[in-house]
């Protein structure tokens, strides 16, 4: 019985692919080096919110360090856009309370070149949406640097557009992230 449960558990951390052997391995992500900022426009002026309370996981070959899943999770209420009304009216009309966090899991990454292909599912305002970006990657000894940006439309997300002045913002939020974690 020992060795069956070990047998299962040793299957279950090698993963055969194209007849060679992974070793899949995670990692947290490296809260203290990664961000991620939306950038939004109004007819009167443009601005950015950054978060640097970003988590998530990253599972990785431990051979080869290329990334094969990703989720990451941010809460909304820690953008900040160095205007307290502004990150107020935003949490607002995101419903902060009600849907606290904006999540990330990839279904498909792809590592070629320095360039870095992903495709996952956004959750935001309790919507779940596929997204497509690509980005850059870069190793600096054993931590490994994934950034990029993508766009998302605030309307897909059912989120009213905030508006000032009778004017609404852009439904387009720009969004980029550099997130950093540790393969060893």
């Amino acid at each position: 019985m020992k060795y069956t449960f070990l047998v299962f558990a040793l299957l279950g951390y090698f993963v055969v692919n194209a007849n060679e052997l992974q070793v899949l391995k995670t990692s947290r992500i490296d809260k203290s080096k990664s961000l991620i900022t939306y950038h939004m426009s109004h007819p009167m002026h443009d601005w950015d919110g950054t978060s640097k309370d970003i988590d998530g996981i990253v599972q990785y070959d431990e051979r080869t360090k290329q990334i094969n899943k990703v989720a990451i999770v941010v809460k909304v209420a820690s953008f900040d856009s160095k205007n307290s009304n502004r990150d107020s009216h935003m949490m607002e009309v995101t419903e902060a309370i009600k849907y606290p966090s904006v999540t990330f899991v990839s279904s498909s990454i792809k590592e070629e070149g320095g360039a870095i292909d992903i495709t996952g599912t956004i959750t935001f305002h309790g919507v779940n949406k596929q997204i497509h970006f690509t980005g850059k990657e870069m190793m600096a000894g054993d931590r490994k640097v994934i950034s990029g940006e993508f766009v998302v439309l605030l309307e897909d997300f059912k989120i009213e557009r905030p508006s000032m002045m009778m004017m609404k913002t852009d439904n387009e939020m720009k969004m980029t992230f550099s997130v950093e974690c540790v393969l060893n």
